[in-house]
């Protein structure tokens, strides 16, 4: 019988990081909306950025924080559940294992998590400046632009040049503008990350639940070297995903030397948000529920 173990590992951590977010994200949407685009002023928008950039900075605080705590209590947790049952199995401790390997691979990736979501905070900093930016130049009716998303620049250029064109009012012009920058601002993406827009909370428990998903697949794997252990069989939740299915509650060789299974050529999360893990098994442990079943 597949094991059916999908439960997001540190589940208070995932909600506390999505809290944060949540807070900073509504702080920054108040400092957005107070901004009047037909009416630009350029010290509301430079008081505007030094705001936005305390806020960045204080996010940054918490996900270095946050990273430091959670990615080790998750490591922790995976490594606890992984060596019981390896125990149980019988497996007996490699004594060349380094226990460097568990303490190098919790800094690594404690590391990656902070770049995750520092990177993400700066993309934040950047967008804000675009935003003014693109204000200063609707209100200044600029035809030349030299930085940032072309695309907006030349829409922007267009919207004006037409209202230019039609010999319509300043009023109108600043209504159409006010119109756009709504339309493109106003859901509160304020992360952009490989050019897709995400809201701050959302993004925030996708790189959570993904990130630490990874630290407890690399907890299993390193558990498995400390106890030269080969077998483990990934998690069956009765899923429909694609990249998930042709593995789900399947038994793997990590080694590849194995006769009866197959070699796990990759390991979960296999996307974001992904509820999928491996656990260890051994051939007597698989044979025993055989006979159970």
């Amino acid at each position: 019988m597949p094991i059916t173990q999908g439960k997001i590992p540190n589940r208070d951590e995932v909600n506390e990081l999505g809290r944060i977010y949540g807070v900073i994200e509504r702080e920054i949407a108040k400092e957005m909306a107070s901004m009047d685009i037909g009416d630009y002023r350029e010290l509301k928008a430079i008081k505007t950025q030094e705001r936005i950039d305390k806020l960045v900075k204080m996010l940054n605080r918490a996900a270095i924080k946050w990273s430091k705590e959670a990615v080790p209590d998750a490591y922790e947790k995976g490594y606890t559940v992984a060596k019981i049952r390896l125990e149980i199995l019988g497996a007996q401790k490699d004594d060349e294992f380094s226990n460097k390997t568990h303490t190098q691979a919790i800094e690594y990736q404690v590391d990656k998590t902070m770049d995750d979501l520092i990177k993400a905070n700066q993309s934040i900093r950047l967008n804000v400046a675009t935003f003014i930016y693109l204000a200063r130049t609707a209100a200044r009716g600029l035809s030349q632009f030299q930085a940032f998303d072309m695309r907006d620049e030349e829409l922007i250029d267009e919207l004006l040049g037409e209202a230019l064109r039609e010999g319509e009012t300043r009023g109108f012009a600043s209504k159409i503008v006010r119109e756009y920058f709504a339309k493109e601002f106003g859901e509160v993406k304020f992360i952009n990350i490989n050019g897709r827009n995400y809201e701050m909370r959302a993004y925030a428990d996708l790189v959570a639940k993904t990130r630490l998903r990874v630290v407890q697949t690399e907890a299993v794997l390193n558990t498995c070297k400390e106890f030269d252990n080969d077998l483990v069989q990934v998690s069956d939740h009765g899923c429909d995903c694609l990249l998930c299915l042709e593995y789900e509650g399947n038994v793997y060789s990590l080694s590849g030397r194995s006769s009866a299974y197959p070699y796990l050529d990759s390991y979960p999360p296999w996307h974001p948000r992904c509820q999928h893990n491996i656990s260890p098994t051994s051939e007597v442990a698989l044979e025993a529920r055989e006979r159970w079943a």
